[in-house]
């Protein structure tokens, strides 16, 4: 076999062209595999002398076009056999306006990003205009991925920048050969579709076996707390205080059985026998039923007029009627 290619360039642009196999289980339709092509280039830097850069140009790569599932186990794996890598910063993750460092990278963290120069500040403002602008909803789910390590997507045609220990890495990644490289990683990396949304139901949910033995744990202690605080109770009553008073206290008693519940019983029929049965209906409740009562007190008393009207005049009659 003859030697291998070297790679294609964009003409005028000096980016190469790396052509990757993607196999992955969520390519619908009879396609098994699919080619995806990356355009990367040695990172020149165009900041201004009086800002630091955050990666070094004379050892760095940038990559352009990752796909919108790419970690860094993906970048690691197309290029670490040119050389050791220290760190990849990928610029795209949707919840970030600067670039995302890995946090065991040694190089220079502090600076705000890479592009200062005021030639590229209008195209990063127009960049950063048309991102989606995220919600309330959308932040605490980002949140949510951060603190229980789910995965992220970047925005389609996102960068990253490969950081080499040395500028010999860098060389040798730049004079690659063709040859069919595949998207995958060694390792497992953090689910993607309905796997990673059966993690974020699963991280946002207790346990139930460690909840019931949190809650079962709980009451343990509050009920010994209970039980401290009735004996404190009981200790307390009917003694003498300073001034050797005793202030009788008495408590009401109820049927407690021996493991320590309450048993409720119907009362017996003798015991309500006597009572006197309730009135269930309300009286002068309603404003109609004070006008009739207003009524019928005005009735009672024109009937009892008229009776003692007629024994008045009975008693006249009888000459017995002696007011005085």
């Amino acid at each position: 076999m003859g030697e291998k290619l070297p790679l294609e360039e964009l003409s005028k642009t000096g980016f190469k062209i790396l052509e990757i196999k993607v196999d992955s289980p969520f390519i619908t339709g009879n396609l098994k595999s699919i080619f995806h092509y990356l355009f990367f280039k040695r990172h020149e830097s165009r900041g201004s002398k009086d800002s630091p850069t955050k990666v070094p140009p004379e050892r760095t790569l940038f990559i352009s076009n990752l796909p919108t599932d790419a970690t860094e186990e993906h970048v690691r794996i197309i290029f670490e056999e040119f050389g050791e890598i220290e760190g990849v910063i990928f610029h795209g993750v949707p919840d970030r306006e600067e670039f995302l460092i890995d946090e065991n990278n040694d190089f220079d963290k502090k600076d705000p990003g890479i592009i200062s120069s005021e030639n590229k500040g209008k195209k990063l403002r127009k960049r950063r205009n048309l991102r989606p602008r995220i919600g309330t909803a959308e932040k605490n789910k980002l949140l949510i991925r951060e603190v229980f390590g789910l995965r992220t997507f970047l925005i389609p045609g996102s960068s990253a920048y490969v950081i080499f220990e040395s500028s010999e890495g860098l060389n040798n990644a730049l004079n690659m050969r063709q040859k069919m490289r595949l998207w995958n990683a060694k390792h497992s990396v953090l689910s993607l579709g309905l796997d990673k949304w059966i993690e974020e139901y699963k991280a946002l949910r207790r346990d139930p076996n460690d909840l019931q033995r949190e809650v079962d744990e709980y009451m343990r202690k509050f009920e010994e707390a209970e039980q401290k605080r009735r004996q404190e109770l009981e200790a307390k009553h009917n003694q003498p205080d300073e001034e050797g008073f005793i202030t009788v206290t008495r408590t009401g008693r109820r049927n407690v059985n021996t493991d320590g519940t309450i048993t409720v019983t119907a009362a017996k029929p003798e015991e309500v026998k006597g009572l006197k049965p309730k009135n269930k209906e309300l009286v002068d409740f309603y404003r109609f039923q004070t006008r009739e009562t207003k009524r019928n007190r005005l009735v009672d008393l024109r009937k009892k007029f008229e009776e003692d009207k007629q024994k008045i005049a009975k008693l006249k009659a009888n000459r017995r009627f002696r007011p005085y």
